[in-house]
């Protein structure tokens, strides 16, 4: 017999070609015989009972096991190459359309257990965000907060440091600046300050100046042992007419011009029940009677059972009373 590294060499071996081997299952007499095999039954035998792994892939993408678990094919990750990082082109559930590139994960959908960022970055959420359960969870914030638009409490607002309505750059305080809408009770457990810094004294009200609020003893209100008026300004011309719409409950009217009426609207004394309102005239009036500020009502409502009233010389006041659905003088003054 020739010698077998004498044979011509195959080096592109086929499924069918055939190879020379001992047999050593054998028992006596045909132990050790020699018998050929063809060399897929030697790769089905080594896929079978040695668990080799086949399959292939393809460039820059993530392999993975197939479903039959002994051989590799392609997933749905591939690398980015321009940037290093893997990119899904889709995969079932949760993170259907998922792009994972360097910094950034785009997802329809996250779901964790747990999330902790470090690194002194930033976290943006754009769109509605909704954190936790409102009857199970709480929501625990560290550091100072600021709310740059509208913010709504449904619940009860609790904090251990100073809260302040409006911009600041103050550590450990709680700032809103936009609208805040309280629909529970806030409790405030140390002194509430004004624009200026300061905190207001027993009796006083927090009233706006604008651009802020400030303390100041409260219109048609005893603080202490003062009341003050602070009044609305305005000037009567012969012919003309307003709307009277501010909150002061005082008015002092000056005169320009020669003889005639200016109508003052009242407002609505349904809008208002119980309201007080005094109008009284300046040093500016003429004498003679022929300057005449007449107060009308609102939708039908009369001013003394009347459809209107009159003032009309130097000094003189009047001062009516909303009894929800018209208006009473309750004291009137005249030189």
């Amino acid at each position: 017999m020739a010698i077998i590294y004498s044979y011509p060499e195959k080096l592109s071996p086929a499924g069918g070609d055939f190879l020379v081997i001992t047999d050593s299952e054998e028992t006596d007499p045909n132990k050790n015989r020699t018998k050929s095999l063809k060399i897929d039954n030697l790769v089905n035998f080594a896929i079978s009972s040695k668990n080799v792994i086949t399959g292939g892939g393809t460039v820059n993408t993530i392999a993975m096991f197939t479903p039959t678990g002994n051989k590799i094919g392609d997933s749905n990750i591939t690398q980015a190459v321009s940037s290093g990082g893997l990119v899904t082109t889709s995969v079932a559930g949760d993170l259907t359309s998922t792009r994972l590139i360097t910094n950034d994960i785009f997802s329809t959908n996250i779901i964790v257990s747990n999330i902790t960022a470090t690194g002194g970055g930033v976290v943006t959420m754009q769109g509605n965000v909704v954190i936790g359960d409102a009857v199970n969870d709480d929501l625990t914030i560290n550091s100072a907060t600021t709310f740059n638009s509208s913010a709504y409490f449904t619940g009860d607002l609790e904090t251990d440091g100073d809260v302040i309505i409006g911009l600041t750059d103050n550590s450990n305080e709680f700032s809103i600046n936009s609208t805040a809408q309280f629909f529970e009770n806030v409790n405030f457990k140390k002194q509430v300050l004004d624009k200026n810094q300061l905190p207001g004294t027993s009796g006083q009200i927090l009233t706006s100046t604008g651009t802020g609020v400030e303390w100041d003893d409260a219109t048609d209100v005893v603080s202490g042992a003062v009341a003050k008026l602070i009044p609305y300004l305005t000037t009567a011309t012969p012919g003309g007419s307003e709307t009277y719409t501010a909150l002061n409950n005082i008015v002092k009217i000056g005169w320009s011009g020669g003889n005639g009426i200016y109508v003052i609207n009242l407002p609505s004394a349904a809008a208002i029940p119980y309201r007080v309102i005094r109008f009284v005239t300046n040093g500016t009036y003429p004498g003679g009677g022929s300057h005449k500020v007449r107060f009308t009502g609102t939708s039908g409502e009369t001013v003394d059972g009347a459809a209107f009233f009159e003032i009309s010389k130097v000094y003189e006041g009047v001062s009516i009373w909303s009894t929800g659905t018209e208006w009473v003088v309750i004291q009137a003054k005249a030189h």
